[in-house]
């Protein structure tokens, strides 16, 4: 008969990384495989049955995002796999997915590290979404579902109250414009676009121009703005203006592409033309083309 190990891990019956409600202060208990204690500061958000890669580096992406592992920080798998009670290979499995996600960087000999916020990265995101929602748009618009329209309605209405009653913070104002998108991406029929879309929305790059200071629907001009698009928007949808459509859409996003650049510039201290892209010449309502959004009638 073989002797049994000192120490032996349950079978992998769960494989859930479950934050419990602490019984004190100072400890927390973390479900990966088996009960593990976990410091207080690794709370993050409750995590579904996922691998174990994934949810270590769903719950290390929530700890970047508030700030607690900051831009340049050095992440040691030895010290991830201690404080997860895991081995260093799916700790190290973890930095490989925050890698394709934008949060982290692997540098060769030197291992992971939390990523820098790069405002060029930043822009170029923009762009690409852009043609993407503009496509989404078109396709949506071609599809011509009725509860699109409806829904569609509801969001402008509620962008348009925060335009004029400044109501709401600016991330609020941002979240119905992205969820905005996301209806429209769902009812273009496109399941790999929208899919392709919602990797984007899940890029760390995008979710950190948030996490601090915000960089755009600051201002009632600005938002004003947003809610102009998002009408003349509403209307080419409505009529089956397809083509219309996906310009007015990709207008959008460069709209705001341009404006987070420029705040994130001048919050730098930087001339925003050092960083702002040039912006495409715009036409008045009516003659095929996008027009300036603070020349549009609403």
């Amino acid at each position: 008969m073989h002797a049994q190990p000192a120490i032996k891990a349950p079978a992998r019956r769960a494989t859930r990384l479950r934050a419990s409600r602490p019984s004190d202060a100072t400890v927390e208990r973390v479900t990966l495989h088996r009960a593990i204690t976990v410091r207080p500061e690794a709370a993050g958000p409750p995590i579904c049955a996922l691998p174990l890669p994934q949810q270590i580096a769903d719950h290390l992406g929530h700890r970047i995002m508030n700030g607690e592992c900051p831009p340049g920080a050095r992440l040691k798998e030895e010290e991830f796999a201690d404080l997860y009670s895991v081995s260093r290979g799916p700790v190290r499995e973890a930095f490989r997915i925050l890698e394709r996600r934008g949060f982290v960087e692997i540098v060769p000999r030197h291992g992971a590290r939390v990523r820098a916020f790069d405002p060029a990265d930043l822009a170029s995101l923009f762009s690409v979404r852009a043609v993407l929602f503009g496509l989404a748009a078109r396709q949506a618009t071609e599809q011509a579902a009725p509860e699109l329209i409806a829904q569609l309605a509801g969001q402008v209405t509620r962008l348009r109250r925060s335009a004029e009653t400044m109501n709401i913070t600016p991330r609020e104002h941002a979240t119905i414009a992205g969820d905005t998108q996301h209806l429209i991406a769902r009812f273009s029929g496109n399941r790999p676009l929208l899919r392709a879309l919602e990797e984007l929305t899940g890029r760390a790059l995008w979710r950190m121009a948030w996490c601090e200071t915000p960089l755009d629907f600051t201002t009632r001009a600005r938002r004003q703005q947003s809610a102009r698009f998002w009408s003349e928007l509403l209307r080419a949808i409505r009529t089956g203006q397809a083509e219309r459509a996906e310009r007015i859409a990709r207008a959008l996003l460069e709209a705001s592409r341009d404006c987070m650049i420029s705040a994130m510039a001048a919050h730098r201290g930087n001339p925003p033309a050092s960083r702002r892209l040039p912006a495409r010449r715009q036409a008045a309502p009516g003659t095929g083309a996008i027009a300036s959004p603070a020349a549009e009638a609403d």
